[in-house]
């Protein structure tokens, strides 16, 4: 029985059929078709898989930028809505701002001077005369108007500062999912070529299968 070594000795030595225990020219053609399915198996894994079309390179390089402008868009509205909800905690238990209190002291001085000096432009004194305490009730009045205004102001900040932030954030969410729909898309892209290939070696596989098993029966008749 000829071996595998006899096989491609002889087929490297040019021998023809002969008598002698040579082999016959279809002996010779089924192990040129083996020969040259096992080469056709060599060069496609020598091929590999191969490399995504430019389109998808194109396509994630823009990535990174899309991911950087999210997580700053995010962070950004992160803050903002951080803010705006400490501003609304705070106007809705009353409570005023540095800069709303020294405002707020500065006016109710200044209706108490201007109060005050009325009475004395009168030749009354504001400490002893008891109608001063309704002028008094009065200041009180307007100072009290005047946080309540500032409490809104404060709340209206606050809902705008949310607003502003859910609106940033959603901004970042939508570069986010920009960029992983390109990393999907390139991904879903990258697996179906490497099914492709696999499909193509599991072909070559059963070509390679069938012509050994059309080769098998001349080899050993030798």
């Amino acid at each position: 029985m000829t071996d595998a070594s006899d096989l491609f000795d002889t087929m490297n030595s040019g021998s023809s059929s002969d008598s002698s225990g040579g082999f016959s020219n279809s002996q010779m053609l089924g192990a040129g078709a083996l020969g040259a399915g096992a080469l056709g198996f060599g060069a496609l894994l020598a091929q590999g898989p191969g490399s995504l079309p430019t389109q998808y390179g194109q396509l994630t390089a823009g990535v990174p930028g899309l991911q950087t402008e999210a997580h700053t868009l995010e962070a950004e509205g992160s803050g903002l809505v951080g803010k705006g909800q400490e501003a609304l905690a705070m106007g809705q238990r009353g409570e005023l701002t540095a800069p709303q209190q020294a405002q707020l002291k500065q006016y109710s001085g200044g209706l108490t001077n201007q109060a005050r000096q009325q009475y004395m432009n009168m030749g009354r004194n504001p400490d002893q005369d008891t109608s001063f305490i309704s002028a008094t009730a009065d200041i009180d009045s307007k100072v009290n108007a005047m946080a309540q205004q500032q409490i809104q102001t404060t709340i209206q900040l606050g809902l705008g500062e949310i607003s502003s932030g859910s609106s940033l954030t959603g901004q970042g969410l939508g570069f986010e999912n920009a960029a992983n729909q390109a990393l999907l898309a390139a991904g879903q892209a990258q697996l179906q070529q490497d099914k492709s290939y696999s499909d193509s070696l599991t072909s070559a596989f059963t070509s390679i299968g069938s012509m050994f098993a059309k080769a098998a029966p001349l080899l050993l008749a030798a």
